[in-house]
């Protein structure tokens, strides 16, 4: 009898121990599933993290503030008229120096026109006597319009001719000469070539050029006897 009391106590004692060792071995399976199904959970959401509330209220006010111009605020004004008589003098601190050099330059080119024209031999000496005036005024430079009227009269080109030679200031000796060289190119052009013989909208046949070389009074001494 006393035997079997000493077996059931040992049984109470033994029944709590048991009890919490099942305990602590249920406890790890439950973290483990806890922790899948927020893993599971996490997937779902996409991994996405919901950001601070700091970061919310920073990301949601604007950095900087963006202006739009106002219709109008621009204006370019147009419609400015060019005035021709304007001079603008090149190095104004070394004028006179600037000024001998431009006209040493504007002479070069005329005396390089004047002896292409009365060269005994030239290849293409009336397109080659335009080249050399190429960087001269016609409008404020006399003896450059009379060269290129004369050119123009050699390469049978009538309508140019008489249009620039209307635009030259030249006194009645010029005027006398380049009416010799009209003379001379209208009778070298087919009558159907005649810029008054032209309807419009037609197209005129080819003139027809003189290569022969000038041959008559230098421009400085024309304007040299007109001025006596």
């Amino acid at each position: 009898m006393r035997l079997a009391c000493l077996i059931v106590a040992c049984g109470f004692l033994a029944a709590p121990i048991g009890a919490r060792a099942a305990k602590n071995a249920d406890a790890p399976a439950k973290t483990k599933s806890t922790a899948a199904a927020s893993g599971n959970s996490a997937k779902k959401s996409g991994g996405k993290k919901k950001p601070p509330p700091a970061a919310t209220e920073k990301s949601a006010r604007p950095t900087k503030i963006s202006r739009t111009l106002r219709p109008g605020a621009l204006t370019v004004n147009v419609g400015h008229e060019i005035n021709d008589d304007a001079h603008v003098t090149p190095f104004p601190s070394f004028a006179p120096h600037a000024k001998k050099a431009l006209a040493q330059t504007r002479r070069d080119y005329l005396v390089d026109a004047e002896q292409t024209a009365r060269a005994s031999k030239q290849a293409d000496r009336w397109w080659t006597v335009l080249f050399h005036l190429r960087e001269l005024d016609s409008r404020n430079d006399p003896e450059a319009c009379f060269w290129r009227v004369v050119a123009y009269y050699r390469l049978g080109e009538l309508a140019k001719a008489r249009g620039l030679r209307a635009a030259c200031e030249a006194p009645p000796a010029v005027q006398t000469v380049l009416g010799e060289e009209d003379a001379l190119s209208t009778a070298l052009q087919p009558v159907a070539a005649l810029p008054e013989m032209t309807a419009a909208g037609e197209r005129p046949p080819a003139p027809v050029p003189n290569p022969d070389p000038y041959s008559g009074p230098a421009y400085t001494a024309m304007t040299a006897t007109a001025a006596k």
